[in-house]
């Protein structure tokens, strides 16, 4: 469920467009095409050009396969038989990849429309060409990096207690997300739903979620999600607005760090969107990459 667990209030944002969504024409060429299981191998090729920005869909496809009850792909295929984008489902989430700057966002935007949209995520430059047709939405750019290796491990304050999260604590990881006001929105009337999803990423997922203690109450939090052979998505990183200022981010952070990279992980990314925030994971091993951006 990797778009429930996107992080913190975005402090850039583009203005919505005004005035009613732009018509929006069928677009060129044939229809999108729906992948199958055996189109494994050209879709990983297709999307592991760019291995950090596309972990969420190699993830998903390691997971869940090319063609699930959770995960559907879908394709612009030229009379070629060339890739201009492709789409990936996950719930009533969605991602965009091209290769091109320059693809078929015309047609993009037609089969979004057609679907019941939460969010849709992909590279600021992919993303941006669909604003005018989503005036409801708002483009909320982030800033993509990557570790390879920790630095250093964050010290773990006196009174902070760190442990893995299992599925008996999930619930209790939706609830101190409902009480921060930058996740609120996220889960309000879905908590059901987003306890499901957890406990099933955790199962089947490689999710791994990390906790911070404080006199027995759950405070802090970071978790995993789209983790794969090689890497994961840190996301979700949370701390209770009274326990702030403490280090407790950091804590939970390094310490899932230190996990996933003793449990095989290669490299790890996660997005930020202010820069206290890129100073602390800069620490840690993190560097910045590219632009990535939320759209919902």
């Amino acid at each position: 469920m990797w778009i429930f667990y996107f992080k913190d209030k975005f402090a850039l944002q583009n203005k919505k467009p005004s005035g009613q969504a732009r018509t929006v024409p069928a677009g060129k060429g044939k229809e999108m095409r729906k992948l199958e299981n055996k189109d494994r191998e050209a879709v990983l090729a297709y999307v592991g050009r760019e291995p950090e920005m596309n972990l969420f869909i190699i993830g998903d496809i390691e997971n869940y396969g090319v063609s699930s009850a959770t995960v559907s792909i879908f394709v612009s295929e030229e009379e070629g038989g060339e890739w201009d984008f492709l789409i990936l489902q996950f719930y009533d989430n969605y991602i965009i990849y091209s290769q091109r700057e320059r693809y078929d966002y015309e047609k993009a935007a037609a089969f979004l429309r057609e679907r019941e949209t939460d969010c849709i995520s992909g590279k600021l430059e992919l993303i941006s060409p669909l604003a005018p047709y989503f005036p409801a939405f708002e483009v909320q750019p982030t800033f993509m990096s990557r570790c390879n290796s920790m630095n250093q491990a964050a010290e773990v304050p006196q009174e902070l207690v760190l442990r893995r999260l299992g599925e008996a604590d999930v619930e209790e990881a939706i609830d101190l997300y409902l009480q921060i006001e930058e996740f609120a929105k996220t889960y309000q009337g879905k908590r059901e739903q987003s306890i499901e999803h957890t406990k099933e990423e955790l199962v089947q997922g490689g999710k791994v979620i990390v906790g911070g203690y404080t006199d027995g109450r759950l405070v802090a939090v970071a978790e995993t999600s789209a983790g794969n052979s090689v890497s994961a998505m840190v996301v979700g990183v949370a701390t209770h607005p009274a326990y702030r200022n403490r280090g407790y981010a950091s804590a939970v952070v390094s310490r899932i760090c230190a996990i996933s990279f003793r449990e095989g992980k290669e490299f790890l990314c996660l997005f930020y969107d202010n820069p206290a925030a890129g100073r602390i994971y800069n620490r840690i091993g993190f560097e910045e990459l590219a632009e990535y951006a939320l759209f919902r």
